[in-house]
């Protein structure tokens, strides 16, 4: 039977990015870019995945009709103080899991090499930021350092629509209000959660997708 949480903790511990779990291979974790597979640990049986459905779904009837409705879903996952977000598809009609590991602590704009240009950007009075670019390329936490830096030094409100919440803010100089997204969350669509921001006095509009 598959040990999940014996596969987070391995993960905290070689600092991965992120989890495989594919029916037929071990788990396999993404260390430095590159994919190594789990020697400790079974290969996984079908049984084993839908075990890992299972354990994510949680008997919520949203979530287990979005899958079946989608063939997808997204969700995020705490453990032992780390914050994973996580999705499940299907292969073979069989589930398949990926997660990624979300820092606690945000990396700063020299770290992440970001040009000053940018970060001076978020202080204009008004305006559009399009933060962009491949799959593990750092969008989100391109993003969410902007937020924190914003969150640090000034006095606005911040509304963002999400789907799933990766990084949790905490309320610093700014006022801070994260949305998530999905049937059975705190808005149904990003439609309806632009809509009623008109009516929230947001001074930043965070709209966050893959």
């Amino acid at each position: 039977m598959i040990n999940l949480d014996k596969i987070f903790l391995k993960a905290i511990e070689r600092d991965a990015s992120d989890i495989h779990l594919v029916e037929g291979k071990k788990p396999m974790l993404r260390i430095a870019r590159v994919l190594e597979e789990m020697e400790s640990e079974e290969v996984l049986k079908e049984e084993d995945m839908y075990d890992m459905y299972d354990f994510f779904v949680r008997g919520k009837i949203e979530k287990d009709e979005e899958f079946k409705l989608t063939k997808r879903l997204d969700f995020s996952y705490e453990f032992g103080g780390a914050r994973f977000r996580g999705n499940i598809s299907s292969s073979d009609d069989i589930p398949v899991a990926t997660l990624r590991l979300i820092k606690n602590e945000l990396p700063t704009f020299e770290e992440l090499g970001v040009p000053d240009i940018v970060r001076r950007m978020i202080y204009q009075p008004q305006g559009l930021i399009l933060v962009t670019g491949k799959t593990n390329s750092g969008k989100t936490t391109t993003l969410n350092a902007l937020i924190d830096e914003v969150n640090r030094n000034e006095n606005k409100k911040i509304l963002s629509l999400e789907k799933p919440i990766e990084y949790k803010h905490t309320s610093k100089k700014s006022l801070i209000v994260q949305k998530e997204v999905g049937k059975g969350k705190d808005v149904l669509t990003y439609r309806d959660g632009v809509k009623n921001a008109l009516r929230e006095d947001c001074d930043i509009l965070i709209i966050r997708r893959d």
